[in-house]
């Protein structure tokens, strides 16, 4: 195969992988920040220790009842799901300031390819960041 050849398919594919990142990370970008539905709750990372305590309550007491799980069960799943939240909130922490960055660098990208007009409009549909929230 001529290397030539060989250096376009790998950019090709670099191209196609990097958009296709680059899109999965727009399209989770808009479902956590879309307006919540009632009764339904948003991304973890933006409830508050209470509500996903709540929130944790309320799986636990649906796998009880639907697994009809014994105390002893009990006890020990609810542990395990205290120590997954606490897990998951430390991880969400150290890495919110990347994804953060790279969301506003998607805009960025998706802005600079827009006219004046797409632009305004581009803008007002951004859900405002929890961050520049008064």
């Amino acid at each position: 195969m001529n290397p030539s050849r060989a250096r376009a398919g790998l950019i090709i594919a670099a191209i196609a992988i990097g958009s296709a990142i680059a899109g999965a990370g727009i399209d989770r970008w808009v479902v956590t920040h879309s307006p919540r539905r009632p009764g339904r709750g948003g991304p973890a990372s933006s409830m508050s220790p209470e509500a996903s305590a709540r929130r944790r309550a309320e799986m636990f007491e649906r796998m009880t009842k639907d697994l009809s799980l014994t105390p002893a069960q009990r006890v020990g799943i609810d542990s395990i799901m205290q120590r997954t939240d606490s897990s998951l909130r430390i991880v969400r922490r150290e890495m919110q300031p990347r994804l953060t960055a790279i969301f506003d660098s998607s805009r960025t990208q998706i802005a600079a390819r827009l006219d004046s007009a797409q632009r305004v409009k581009f803008a007002q549909q951004r859900p405002p960041r929890r961050d520049r929230r008064p």
